[in-house]
């Protein structure tokens, strides 16, 4: 066969698998990275650990895929959670796993798992070009011919894989580039939203807290049902943040929250019943102590004072002289604290991005686009998004072993 010519553009998770099965196949692959290093976004993952994937199997990957998850059938049948993980440890990296299924390469450093990328994108012979961005894709009669690049450059290529990410985090070079590509060649791009973000809330009194956090929380969207995430919760300048919020931040980010605020609902204590706070507060009630200075067991002081002053109950009335509808609201907030939800942070600020090329004008078996032949899509740039716990990169990664393949194995075929 006739060696063909297959540029990746961008060189996130997406694009290195991407690469690295089209040589596999035997074809030059030319990788284009706007950054002067790849896999920007990739390194500040998981806290900058890297939470590489979820062990949990292709079923509970789709179940925690937001929007079209039917559409990864083939590409979790192609590369799987434990698929992903031996060719790591084929290469050397040990794996720890942690709560909820999520996997961590041992170290604690996502710079191991780049390491081992550019290290077989080179051994592979895959030419990479840092620093240039691509400003289009050439085409003619439906058909790929190269990319341009900002400075008029045209570069020939047989097959083009678009894996420049989506619009979170621009200061990784995450700004969008593929939407803009994609609609000029006719796709349509299902809108752009924020996914696992935090929440913008309307009480102010919130927003005077921001640092206090508090462990072991249930979360839930008060009508929306059995929609609850648990976990740790952070106070922020704007409102609240921390993991349960980022999950539940892609189930509404369909929402105008400015015209339809939702209400979320906090149990602080969800391992206790309200039995045993009610026995709780009447162990407490003959005592002479402020209702503040007992809450303590509980809460922050700063906090106890900002919430007795929502719930308007002096901090300094007496557990003696507390009344049983004081009671009623302590244990309310104990349980059920009430805020609104009137905006969620945007996307430049979210870890993933919602919406994207959309999945009905690309071929799930191959990733390649039902409008352009030779042109193919993988990673964030694709209206695909997930929870959190490594379901996003097992997404990228997936797409980009099945773009980087299916471009490898069509160009054999020519």
């Amino acid at each position: 066969m006739d060696k063909s010519r297959i540029i990746v553009v961008g060189g996130g998770p997406a694009g290195m698998f991407a690469a690295l099965e089209a040589a596999a196949g035997g074809h030059e692959v030319l990788l284009l990275e706007k950054n002067p290093v790849l896999g920007r976004k990739l390194k500040i993952t998981g806290g900058g650990r890297c939470n590489l994937t979820n062990i949990k199997d292709k079923k509970e990957h789709q179940r925690a895929t937001i929007h079209n998850p039917k559409f990864l059938y083939k590409a979790f049948e192609a590369l799987d959670p434990k698929g992903l993980i031996k060719y790591f440890e084929d290469r050397g990296c040990t794996f720890k796993l942690e709560k909820e299924g999520t996997v961590f390469p041992k170290s604690d450093d996502s710079s191991e798992i780049i390491n081992i990328l550019e290290k077989d994108l080179l051994d592979q012979g895959v030419d990479i070009w840092y620093n240039h961005k691509v400003e289009g894709v050439s085409v003619q009669d439906q058909k790929v011919q190269g990319v341009v690049l900002t400075d008029d450059r045209e570069l020939l290529a047989d097959a083009v894989i678009i894996t420049t990410g989506g619009a979170s985090y621009p200061q990784t070079g995450s700004t969008g580039d593929g939407f803009k590509m994609a609609k000029e060649l006719g796709h349509g791009i299902e809108k752009i939203k924020p996914a696992l973000t935090s929440f913008e809330i309307k009480e102010n009194w919130v927003k005077t807290l921001a640092g206090i956090s508090f462990s072991g929380t249930a979360v839930r969207i008060l009508k929306m049902n059995k929609l609850q995430e648990s976990g740790d919760l952070l106070l922020t300048h704007y409102g609240i943040s921390g993991p349960p919020i980022l999950k539940l931040s892609s189930y509404i980010n369909e929402i105008d929250l400015k015209e339809n605020p939702v209400t979320v609902e906090i149990d602080f204590f969800p391992d206790k019943d309200e039995e045993e706070l009610k026995a709780w507060f009447l162990h407490h009630s003959s005592g002479k102590k402020n209702l503040g200075s007992v809450l303590t067991e509980f809460w922050p002081k700063k906090f106890i004072d900002e919430i007795l002053g929502f719930l308007k109950i002096p901090k300094d009335r007496k557990m003696n002289e507390l009344k049983k509808k004081e009671r009623g609201k302590v244990m309310g907030a104990l349980k059920g604290l009430q805020l609104t939800v009137v905006g969620l942070r945007p996307v430049k600020d979210a870890i993933v991005t919602a919406g994207g090329v959309d999945v009905k004008e690309v071929n799930p078996s191959t990733m390649e686009s039902k409008k352009v032949s030779g042109l193919y899509f993988a990673g964030e740039v694709l209206d695909l998004d997930a929870i959190t716990g490594g379901y996003n990169l097992q997404i990228a990664f997936s797409t980009g072993f099945v773009a980087g393949s299916a471009a490898g194995r069509k160009e054999e075929q020519r």
